[in-house]
C-alpha cells in the first residue's frame, strides 16, 4: 500500500494550481494524492505514513492548468474553481484537484455528477462564498476621508474582495474609494472614472489606515439617527435581526457601531449600577447582622 502524498501550497488560486500541476505531473495516482493549503488550520499535526512536499507558487505552471481548464473542461468549471478557492474551507485545495482528475475525465459534464463528493464540495463552497459576497454589497458602509476619499473596512469569512469590488465600481464610478479587507490585509482601490486594482497592505499601513477613520464623521451620525428614527421599538425583534445580519457582518456597520461617548456613558451607567447594588448588599448586611445580635441580646437576658 502506498503512503499518502500531501502537497501543501499557499492560500490562493495560483498556489492551488502549482500544486495541482506538480501533483498531477508526480503520475502517484489520484488517490495517493491530496492538496492542502497551509495556515488554514489552528492546531496542525502530521498524519502518520504521508509524505509532505511544500510546493511554491509558479505563475507559469498556474497558467498551464487554468488554460487546460478552460480548453478540456469548460470555461464555466474554471468559473466555479476559481469561486471555489476563495472559501475559507481547509478542504477547498483537495476538492479542487480531485474535482479537476474528474473533469478531465469527463469534460464539462463533471457538473452533472452531483453524486460525486468532490463535485459536492465544489458547488457547496461556490454557493457558500456566492451568498457571502451578495451580503456584503448590502453591508458594506463607507467613510468619507478628509482627503474626499470613500473608505470601508470588512472582515468577511471568505475572500470576498474582488468579487463585490465591480459592484462598487459600477455605482460609484465617479468616486475614488478605497475597500480593506482587515483580515487578510488586502486592498481594492477604485479611481474616478478608472478601472481599481487589488493591493496587499503592510501592518504599518493597516495601522495607519485603522487609526485614521477612528474619527466619526458627521454623516455616519445621521446614518445612525436614521437608523434608530425608522425603528418601532414595540416591534423590534433581535432574533429576526440576527437572522438577516448575522452579528459578524455587524463588525463595521455604521448603524450597529457604538460611539466614544455613548460607549463611556453605557460604561459609566453600568459602574454607577454596580456601585449601587454594592452598596444595597453591604447595607442589607449591615441590617441583618444587626438584627441578629439584638436577637442574640434579647435572648441571653431571657
Amino acid at each position: 500500500m502506498k503512503e499518502k502524498r500531501i502537497y501543501q501550497c499557499e492560500d490562493s488560486l495560483e498556489g492551488i494550481f502549482s500544486a495541482v500541476y506538480i501533483a498531477w505531473a508526480s503520475r502517484y495516482g489520484h488517490d495517493n494524492i491530496e492538496l492542502e493549503v497551509l495556515g488554514m488550520e489552528e492546531e496542525y499535526n502530521l498524519r502518520l505514513f504521508s509524505e509532505y512536499i511544500m510546493v511554491e507558487s509558479n505563475p507559469e505552471n498556474a497558467s498551464k492548468v487554468a488554460n487546460s481548464i478552460k480548453k478540456k473542461i469548460s470555461a464555466h468549471a474554471y468559473q466555479m474553481v476559481a469561486k471555489a478557492a476563495l472559501s475559507n474551507d481547509k478542504r477547498k485545495a483537495n476538492a479542487i484537484y480531485h474535482f479537476l482528475v474528474r473533469g478531465f475525465a469527463y469534460g464539462a459534464k463533471v457538473e452533472d455528477h452531483l453524486s460525486d463528493p468532490y463535485v459536492q464540495i465544489i458547488f457547496e463552497l461556490n454557493r457558500n462564498v456566492g451568498n457571502d459576497a451578495h451580503l456584503y454589497t448590502g453591508f458594506v458602509r463607507f467613510t468619507e476621508l478628509d482627503n474626499g476619499i470613500l473608505f470601508a473596512k470588512i472582515e468577511p469569512k471568505n475572500n470576498v474582495l474582488e468579487i463585490i469590488t465591480p459592484h462598487f465600481a459600477d455605482r460609484l464610478s465617479k468616486e475614488n474609494f478605497m475597500i480593506l479587507d482587515v483580515k487578510r490585509k488586502i486592498a481594492t482601490i477604485h479611481r474616478s472614472y478608472s478601472t481599481w486594482i487589488l493591493t496587499t497592505i503592510s501592518d504599518e499601513e493597516l495601522n495607519t489606515l485603522l487609526t485614521v477613520t477612528e474619527k466619526k464623521e458627521k454623516y455616519e451620525k445621521l446614518w445612525k439617527t436614521f437608523f434608530e428614527s425608522i425603528a418601532i421599538k414595540e416591534r423590534e425583534n433581535k432574533v429576526c435581526q440576527r437572522n438577516h445580519v448575522a452579528m459578524h457582518y455587524r463588525k463595521y456597520m455604521t448603524e450597529f457601531m457604538e460611539d466614544k461617548e455613548d460607549k463611556v456613558d453605557k460604561e459609566d451607567k453600568v459602574d454607577k449600577e454596580d456601585k449601587e447594588d454594592r452598596v444595597d448588599k453591604e447595607d442589607r448586611v449591615v441590617k441583618e447582622d444587626k438584627v441578629v445580635i439584638e436577637v442574640k441580646i434579647e435572648n441571653e437576658g431571657k
